[in-house]
Parts: structure tokens; C-alpha cells; sequence
């Protein structure tokens, strides 16, 4: 009786490898698909954001365009000595201030009494995690930049007009 049930033990578990074996080769594509996409969220959280210098350094180069769900829409943001400038359609909207934290070399930004918390990752696809406070988790934003000397000429020609 026991070598009875040992050999139905056996088979059933040999069909389930069977039939697990042929599910997985029927769907080698999307078993692969998944496999992809999950390396490129995995790839897009462990992305390397920029360390302080660098961050001081792109944002005395570049303007930064984004939504950052504040109501406002699409926004750039202009980075001066400690102080931001937030456009939409070359008119100002709002201003704050910013810094590089001595701690996490993280960029702070300043929003009244809010403050945020943001990773820039430049790369294919340029992303921004922003944290506020409040949260322990950030979202992630796509992003846009451009020379900040072509967009402070923009911003004259618009003064000009």
C-alpha cells in the first residue's frame, strides 16, 4: 500500500513539473517581457542621483522643466544663488528657496512652510523623486532641462515685448 501511494506521489508531482514546464514555454515571450520590465523599474529605482558638487553644478548650467503637481502645470525652474524661480510660459509664478544639504547631499527645496526632498537622476529618461516631508516614500517625476543662458535670453526677449 505505502510503495502505491509513493509512486502516485511521484507522478503527480512529475506532472505538475510537466505541465509548470510546458506554461512556461508557451509563454517564454511573456515570461520574458515581464522579466524586462521588471529590470527597468528595478534599473529606475536604484538609478545614481546626483551627489551635492554635481548638483550645484547642474544647476548652475540648466533650467529644470516639470509638473510638479502643484496646479500650476508644466513649470521650469530657475535656479539662482539659494533662491528658485518657478515660470510657466516665461511668467513668474512662484520663488523660494533651495540648498544642497550638508547631511545627505540632497536638494531641499523650500515652499513656504513645505519642504521637499529631491533625487535628480539625469539620464535616458531624466527623473526627479521628489519627498516631501510628511512622506516616507517619494514619487517620481519626469523631467526636462535646458541651458539656463538660452532660457534667461527667452525671459529677456519676453521683458522686451
Amino acid at each position: 500500500m505505502s510503495k502505491i501511494f509513493s509512486i502516485l506521489i511521484i507522478l503527480s508531482l512529475l506532472s505538475t513539473n510537466i505541465y509548470a514546464a510546458e506554461v512556461l514555454d508557451k509563454k517564454a515571450d511573456t515570461v520574458g517581457k515581464i522579466k524586462n520590465e521588471s529590470g527597468k523599474i528595478f534599473n529606475s529605482l536604484i538609478k545614481k542621483s546626483l551627489t551635492g558638487k554635481e548638483i550645484k553644478k547642474f544647476m548652475s548650467e540648466y533650467v529644470i522643466t516639470i509638473d510638479d503637481k502643484r496646479g500650476d502645470g508644466l513649470v521650469t525652474y530657475y535656479f539662482d544663488d539659494k533662491v528658485y524661480k518657478r515660470y510657466k510660459d516665461l511668467e513668474l509664478v512662484s520663488e523660494g528657496k533651495w540648498k544642497v544639504s550638508y547631511l545627505d547631499k540632497k536638494l531641499k527645496i523650500f515652499y513656504g512652510n513645505e519642504k521637499s526632498t529631491w533625487k535628480i537622476q539625469p539620464g535616458k529618461i531624466n527623473t526627479i523623486n521628489i519627498k516631501n516631508k510628511v512622506t516616507s516614500l517619494g514619487k517620481l517625476y519626469e523631467f526636462s532641462y535646458q541651458s539656463k543662458t538660452d532660457y534667461h535670453v527667452s525671459l529677456e526677449e519676453k521683458k522686451i515685448k
